[in-house]
């Protein structure tokens, strides 16, 4: 009988010891994909979801992008669609929130952004930390490029012959 009242009162005391922890945690939740990927001079749609799990409401005042690399540009005018206050249990998305460009001299690698929203009224922000993998933009070989002008030297000189037979 003291076992069985010894670990009730461990059980109690750990759920009160964690009780805090639980009822300070934020359930407002930013998801994005880990990585993205974008060749050389390209763009790439960056499809997130925010969430909103638990009261109060939660006031979108603003937002901001950070890219490790002057190469790395954004479009954030599709954020601009986003409600301005995410009600308890609500979530946007998944959608597109923001375009990344690579400029076409950037080098190949992987370089990272953060994205963060910002609640001014709860004094709260959520931010998700993502990696963009720059791959080489794809050049043509020139092989490929003799075959495609062979193949049009080839039609242009049936047409010219095909012409020829049918004059008087």
């Amino acid at each position: 009988m003291k076992t069985k009242r010894m670990l009730l009162a461990t059980a109690v005391l750990v759920l009160l010891a964690g009780l805090p922890g639980l009822v300070k945690a934020d359930l407002v939740t930013l998801t994005l994909p880990s990585s993205v990927s974008v060749a050389q001079g390209g763009s790439i749609t960056v499809i997130g979801t925010l969430s909103n799990g638990g009261a109060p409401d939660f006031n979108i005042s603003a937002w901001s992008i950070v890219l490790s690399n002057a190469g790395l540009t954004f479009d954030d005018s599709a954020f601009f669609l986003s409600p301005l206050v995410l009600g308890s249990g609500a979530t946007y998305g998944p959608t597109g929130f923001f375009d990344v460009f690579a400029d076409i001299s950037l080098a190949p690698g992987t370089y990272s952004g953060t994205f963060t929203v910002f609640d001014d009224v709860r004094q709260l922000n959520v931010a998700q930390t993502f990696a963009i993998n720059v791959t080489p933009s794809a050049v043509p070989e020139p092989v490929s490029i003799l075959l495609l002008g062979s193949g049009i030297s080839g039609l242009l000189i049936s047409r010219r012959r095909r012409k020829q037979r049918n004059a008087p």
